[in-house]
């Protein structure tokens, strides 16, 4: 199957890099570059972060003929700023959604939600978890996670942005569960996602896609192509994993 990872940047595209989210703008133009970025590789999941609603969901998967499931990050965000969150994108057969708070500010209520799904590929239920970072209390939020993980006993892909780059320090206990599918894939295409990062100015890879090498392996892994990089400040990143 073919897993996409993408933070759309509220469907602003690459522009105006220094506004806040809540000062960008969309439209369904913009949105249709992003339907054309994922249409390009066929993904059977993606993993969007930086979803501006429920309705910019749909309409995502509408444009891409997939179906969505949209979980908003927590309360204070819409009650003082507006609302957004992660979104999947699939094909498969959907069995379960949830989700899980991985980091509060109790003063605020601001923080952020994991999105996860359960579906069946070729006969095997497999969970997937979606999840974007605050900058701030990463370990926390990479032990709210491992915790997280401690429930499932189904196999787990987690895709996401972590703001965090693959030799951070901080990632050493999620990788006693799960592994960097980029640096499983050792071909052309991981390579290049390695040394270019994932950030269209930047040079650091902070998007991935997990997955237990006990239940999987990773065929390819890499960047979208070029004509499509320029949707978000975000490039989008893929890998083709095989149930083992």
């Amino acid at each position: 199957m073919r897993l996409m990872t993408l933070n759309i940047r509220y469907g602003s595209g690459c522009k105006d890099l220094d506004k806040r989210g809540y000062d960008l703008s969309t439209s369904h133009e913009k949105l249709a570059v992003a339907a054309d970025a994922i249409r390009a590789i066929n993904p059977d999941l993606v993993a969007l972060q930086e979803v501006r609603n429920q309705l910019q969901a749909e309409n995502l998967a509408r444009l891409t003929g997939m179906n969505s499931i949209y979980m908003s990050h927590p309360i204070g965000y819409r009650l003082f700023f507006f609302e957004w969150g992660l979104a999947f994108l699939y094909h498969s057969t959907l069995i379960e959604v949830g989700s899980r708070t991985i980091r509060i500010d109790k003063k605020t209520g601001v923080g952020r939600t994991g999105l996860m799904c359960r579906m069946k590929i070729r006969g095997t239920v497999v969970t997937f978890i979606n999840v974007h970072f605050d900058h701030g209390e990463e370990a926390k939020q990479i032990q709210n996670i491992i915790q997280w993980l401690e429930d499932i006993t189904s196999p787990v892909c987690m895709l996401g942005d972590l703001n965090l780059g693959p030799d951070d320090p901080v990632l050493h206990p999620l990788k006693e569960r799960l592994a960097d599918s980029c640096q499983l894939a050792q071909t052309r295409l991981s390579e290049e996602a390695n040394i270019k990062g994932s950030l269209l100015k930047g040079d650091m890879r902070v998007d991935y896609i997990w997955i237990e090498p006990r239940f999987f392996t990773v065929q390819e892994a890499g960047l979208i192509p070029e004509p499509h990089r320029g949707v978000s400040d975000h490039i989008g990143y893929f890998a083709d994993v095989l149930l083992i």
